[in-house]
């Protein structure tokens, strides 16, 4: 297996053939640290998969020394894993580390038997986020971070912008002569022309900056009005990160030099920028990212808020920004990356131009401790979760595919599978409630009876049906045992014009169904009956036959008081009774 380190692109080979197991065993454990420190692995240094490797190797040397030496995962047992903690169990520092890094290599492997993977994950692991899984920031989180983000953007825009302004006007002689300004403005020329600042020889022999360079801000702070500083450098990777979904590691590798496809006429639109993925491979390492700008639409409406607005919301628009803060460092230490901040020494001449970014220090000194232990409201500052977080905000594939967006970032957010439930339990309760109103049936009420005997024309007009065949109804000649039928030779299972054939259960189903109060001691009967063979008959045919009738006569028995409904249980005549045995036995049916 060959790795490659993400910021350097050192290459590492990890043999496997040596391990004292058999070949299938050797594969499928090199599968195991290319999960983990493949592309889609969370693991991106030489070190940590030379830790993985080595964990890997001595649990080999565990497995050769069982009876039989297991040749596949799947024939792993529990007593493997005991072996292989029992071996370190006197020494509890490497123990846990060792069964950690096994359970976040094995833990989502499906090779596994029930039996191994019980007992692999019954070590206690100490507490946090459950392995393999990363969680997005919270909109408060989110907020808190990117707030503090665009205020380190906007300090070191102000103050080089200033800087800029003070050494054009020195160079143009627009300063008062030995004013403050004509001084500072002499030294930010000083610096931008040679990196350096005037020095005095001091008693021990060596240089120090002299005193007015000591009284107009020092080293440092003359320089910080014309380069950024090492946080300031890692403030806009992260906010580019945030934007754009892109890899940490890769954005702060990001070079100055990129292609505009419009040959840098008209407003800016689109920067093409080659970036480079060592952990892919050699073959596909290399590739192309499109900053965009806002869109016209986007920019119009942002056009009343504050020129900020634009600027945080557009990937583009804050690299530009960035090569512009970044341009008198790149000038100074012929260096061609995107992100250079600048390290004044107060003691030697010697200026350090640093294009390496780090996280961690950036989220200490704003507050965002990663110690628990610490009483702080704010997170811990993690590229992972930055990135994820983006992910679940855009939507949208990032140098990578849309199967790998879906099956891999928004499969393990608890907060995308929360949204996925509540919008599947919506369209179920919505397609459930429209199958419900669908094969609901009219039901004729006493007080529609009323309307009817005093005007048939009347009723049958607010029923829908010919006054004739209301008639009929009413009198009972279309009965079907539970709902009268309105034309049982226009029903939805059998050709127009033929009766139909399906079960009386069924006409519960049907357009042509109506339910009138003669009807209910049936009904009442049937749905007694159906729900007394449940505990008799295996749950998944009732389930299957019977529980929707069960639900739709419920419907139907709803429509009346528990007055009438008792009522109707002491009315059943024998003959209809005969005829709910002949239902449900499935007499009336056409064999």
């Amino acid at each position: 297996m060959v790795f490659y380190e993400e910021q350097t692109g050192l290459r590492k080979d990890f043999n496997f053939s040596g391990f004292p197991v058999p070949v299938e065993m050797q594969r499928w454990m090199a599968q195991l640290l290319a999960s983990r420190c493949g592309p889609r692995g969370g693991s991106k240094r030489t070190r940590t998969a030379q830790a993985y490797f080595d964990i890997l190797k001595h649990f080999a040397a565990v497995l050769a020394k069982a009876e039989p030496v297991p040749s596949r995962p799947g024939e792993l047992t529990a007593a493997h894993f005991q072996a292989f903690r029992k071996r370190y169990e006197e020494v509890p520092t490497v123990l846990r580390p060792y069964v950690l890094a096994l359970r976040r290599m094995m833990q989502p492997r499906e090779e596994l038997t029930a039996d191994a993977r019980r007992e692999l994950l019954r070590t206690r692991l100490p507490t946090g986020a459950p392995d393999g899984r990363m969680f997005a920031y919270s909109d408060s989180e989110w907020q808190q971070i990117m707030t503090a983000l665009r205020h380190d953007v906007r300090t070191c825009r102000d103050r080089i912008h200033e800087g800029l302004r003070l050494l054009a006007a020195f160079r143009s002689g627009g300063l008062e002569v030995g004013s403050q300004e004509e001084s500072l403005g002499r030294l930010l020329d000083l610096f931008a022309r040679t990196g350096d600042l005037p020095r005095r020889q001091g008693p021990s022999g060596k240089r120090y900056h002299t005193r007015e360079v000591l009284r107009l801000g020092g080293a440092r702070g003359i320089s910080r009005m014309l380069c950024l500083t090492g946080n300031e450098a890692t403030a806009f990777a992260l906010l580019i990160c945030a934007l754009t979904a892109e890899n940490f590691g890769t954005v702060k590798m990001w070079p100055a030099a990129h292609t505009r496809p419009d040959g840098g006429f008209g407003a800016p639109g689109i920067a093409l920028i080659e970036e480079s993925k060592p952990r892919r491979g050699p073959e596909h390492e290399h590739m192309v990212i499109a900053l965009e700008d806002l869109p016209p639409s986007l920019r119009e409406v942002l056009e009343a808020e504050n020129a900020d607005s634009k600027l945080f919301r557009s990937p583009l628009r804050l690299y530009e920004l960035l090569l512009e803060l970044t341009q008198v460092a790149r000038q100074l230490s012929g260096e061609s990356a995107a992100f250079l901040s600048c390290s004044p020494s107060s003691r030697t001449r010697k200026v350090e131009w640093n294009p390496n970014l780090h996280s961690r220090n950036w989220g200490l000194s704003h507050g965002f401790s990663p110690s628990k232990d610490t009483e702080s409201d704010k997170p811990a500052v993690d590229v992972r979760r930055i990135r994820q977080t983006a992910l679940e905000l855009q939507r949208r594939p990032v140098a990578h595919t849309a199967r790998t967006l879906r099956d891999h970032y928004l499969r393990r957010s608890s907060t995308v599978q929360a949204q996925g439930r509540a919008l599947v339990g919506e369209a179920l309760r919505e397609q459930i409630a429209k199958a419900r109103a669908a094969a609901e049936v009219p039901v004729f009420t006493p007080a529609f009876l009323e309307r009817a005997a005093a005007d048939p024309t009347a009723a049958a007009a607010e029923a829908g049906l010919e006054a004739e065949v209301l008639k009929r109804m009413l009198t009972g000649e279309q009965d079907a045992v539970v709902t009268a039928c309105t034309d049982h030779r226009d029903g939805p299972h059998s050709p127009p014009g033929q009766p139909c054939t399906a079960s009386f259960l069924v006409c519960l189903n049907c357009k042509n169904a109506r339910a009138l109060p003669h009807h209910l001691p049936p009904q009442v009967a049937v749905h007694d009956r159906l729900l007394a063979l449940r505990p008799n008959i295996d749950p998944n045919v009732w389930r299957v036959r019977y529980e929707t009738t069960v639900h739709q006569l419920q419907d139907i028995i709803d429509h009346y008081t528990p007055a009438e409904q008792a009522d109707a249980r002491e009315s059943l005549l024998p003959s209809q009774e005969r005829l709910v045995g002949d239902l449900i036995a499935g007499r009336l049916d056409l064999r």
